[in-house]
């Protein structure tokens, strides 16, 4: 896992001749860029410290034309190199870079005072004011100006040191969580195809993995890995410099802008929420102006809409809705640029809050405004608990809150752990399946069910209680099947249900009836045994059908088809018959009729009961009775 440090600073600066002289490796690549002698492209080169870790350099264009090449180079470095020529001092693009990286957070960093070879030490010693001017405010302001020459090496084995020291002190990036990276450079190999390249921003990548590029969704499998210079690696690391060779993408999959990761973890948005700093020495942002938007290495044009419903103005912060012309990929708590259509120049940026989200209505806004204050200043306790009082059934998958939020998994598991020792939330599943649903609601669905139970047991004591495949046609249409399954869980673990083959009754409940519900059973089944082997047709006169079904299920009465019922008595009577007449010699139906003395289709009825109940066995048209013990 390594360090990245981008430079920045005005066109001929000489930041790739630093580069060159700190590596000894040229990061301008291009004809054209040898041709004109200034940097049009990112370029990537390479220093390894005393104890073997790799710094890894982006070096940036200058020009004023390739400003948005600069954002996608900078948008995943650890730490900056400014550099500034002693001949020249503080130049626009050297302001405007050093507001990209405040903008972007990229507060660590090192001034390299370039040039001093050419100019006497008057001129130096302006050249760093400036610098310090420049500086001061910011919280840069403390970075170390150390003066070089890249053509007489002075200052250089100093620079050299003051960058391994600072890669050093670094907090590397956590390899924890899903992997994720923005492409900032994709190229093509004779025989090996196309190669897509960025920074990883979290996780870990591993050969032989399947990983999806989005915005156009497809998903590969790496085939090679390489790693900062290494050539050949197994696994790339979040902070790493990692270059893809994908199985089957074509350079039209993929472009800078792009995003590579974990298969179903990146989302491509049109719109989101942030809360946005404008430039105090650029211009105000107006309701629906058309801008810039950068964020990670992709540019697209947006329409910016200040929720408050005014301009955001020169210098202050607010939040700002941002509509997108084209899809993005990113997520909470990434940092953005945007810059005017025309003049193109950095006007403002700040943290993405919330993405996908609607556009801004004026009645909605108070509620809106709110929500985005919990998201920028609330803790994640308590963003996790409005999630669930917002979401559909009030729960949430531990996954989708930590993608949709950005906020780290170990992060979110001590917020969710807090919740849950205040008794406010409950945890379902672990992993990526786990959910967190609020305990209220999970008390209110356990009221229902045990509602739902007490009702059956009250308006059909015969019954043995109510079907589980019941169930949720006594609960809301929309309520999840796991949160069923949760609060059945629960309540059993609690003693105050019990489920008996099929159904669910309170635990109180007798098994058998007693009492009133005995004499009516009692009644019902006399009744039914009068009339003999042909049995009793539906629906039973004077009698309820659900009294009826509950005997059914009690397994009192037995259905000799979908319209005629007899009781299990009855069923053993009909064997016994069957005995007498036949003892161990096979029969047939017909036989059995006679023995009987009912018609076909009665015979036939309580034939196929026995064979289903395995009292009789059947060998092509005969049957043979089956003796037990």
């Amino acid at each position: 896992m390594g360090v990245i440090i981008g430079t920045a600073g005005h066109i001929d600066h000489g930041k790739s001749s630093l580069m060159l002289a700190l590596t000894g490796v040229d990061p301008d690549r291009l004809k054209e860029e040898k041709a004109r002698g200034i940097t049009i492209e990112l370029g990537y080169v390479f220093l390894e410290t005393v104890d073997g870790e790799s710094v890894s350099f982006i070096d940036v264009p200058g020009h004023e034309k390739f400003v948005k090449t600069m954002v996608a180079g900078v948008s995943t470095v650890d730490s900056f190199l400014l550099v500034v020529s002693a001949d020249e001092g503080v130049m626009p693009q050297t302001v405007e870079h050093l507001d990209i990286l405040r903008l972007l957070e990229v507060n660590n960093g090192i001034v390299a005072l370039s040039k001093c070879d050419l100019v006497d030490d008057d001129l130096i010693e302006l050249a760093e004011e400036e610098v310090r001017e420049a500086l001061l405010g910011t919280p840069a302001e403390s970075s170390p100006i150390m003066r070089v020459s890249a053509k007489t090496g002075f200052g250089m084995k100093e620079l050299k040191k003051a960058i391994i020291d600072m890669a050093v002190s670094i907090e590397r990036k956590s390899s924890d969580g899903r992997f994720r990276m923005p492409v900032d450079r994709i190229f093509t190999l004779k025989g090996f195809g196309t190669i897509v390249c960025g920074t990883g921003l979290s996780g870990k990548v591993n050969l032989g993995d399947s990983v999806e590029i989005r915005p156009v969704g497809k998903t590969f499998r790496v085939r090679e890995l390489g790693v900062n210079e290494q050539r050949k690696a197994l696994s790339g690391e979040a902070g790493d410099r990692i270059a893809l060779n994908l199985t089957g993408v074509h350079k039209e999959d993929v472009h800078r802008g792009s995003v590579v990761g974990e298969v179903g973890f990146l989302k491509t948005l049109n719109s989101l929420d942030t809360i946005c700093t404008m430039l105090q020495r650029s211009f105000d942002l107006m309701i629906r102006q058309r801008i810039r938007f950068h964020v990670g290495t992709a540019e697209v044009m947006a329409r910016a809409i200040p929720v408050e419903g005014k301009p955001l103005l020169r210098g202050e912060t607010g939040y700002v809705h941002f509509q997108l012309e084209h899809p993005v990929v990113a997520m909470p708590g990434d940092r953005f640029v945007i810059r005017r259509y025309s003049p193109v120049v950095t006007i403002g940026g700040g943290i993405i809050l919330d993405t996908g989200t609607q556009k801004v209505r004026s009645r909605f806004r108070e509620a809106r405004l709110s929500h985005l204050d919990l998201l920028s200043h609330g803790d994640l306790e308590d963003l996790l608990f409005e999630t669930m009082e917002d979401a559909p059934g009030y729960f949430i998958e531990a996954a989708d809150f930590t993608r949709k939020t950005g906020s780290e998994p170990v992060d979110f598991e001590k917020a969710a752990q807090s919740l849950i020792e205040q008794d406010r939330v409950l945890s379902a599943g672990e992993g990526k399946t786990g959910r967190l649903i609020l305990k209220v609601a999970v008390e209110a669905l356990e009221r229902k069910i045990l509602g739902s139970i007490r009702m059956v047991h009250r308006n059909i004591p015969l019954s043995i209680g109510l079907p589980s495949s019941h169930l949720a046609r006594k609960l809301p249409p929309d309520t999840p099947v796991w949160t069923v399954r949760f609060c059945l869980t629960r309540l059993q673990e609690e003693k105050k249900i019990l489920k008996r083959g099929d159904f669910l009754c309170l635990s109180d409940f007798p098994s058998q009836p007693s009492g009133d519900a005995l004499k009516l059973s009692e009644h019902i089944l006399s009744d039914v045994r009068k009339a003999g082997i042909k049995g009793v047709r539906l629906p039973f006169p004077g009698r309820r059908k659900e009294d009826i079904e509950a005997l059914l299920q009690r397994n009192l009465l037995v259905y000799l088809s979908g319209e005629l019922i007899s009781t299990e008595d009855t069923l053993e009577k009909v064997r016994q018959m069957a005995s007498k007449a036949f003892d161990d010699r096979p029969f047939r139906l017909g036989e059995l009729r006679e023995a009987l003395g009912v018609s076909r289709k009665i015979t036939l009825m309580w034939a196929e009961i026995m064979d289903n109940r395995g009292f009789t066995r059947r060998d092509g048209e005969n049957r043979f009775l089956v003796r037990y013990g």
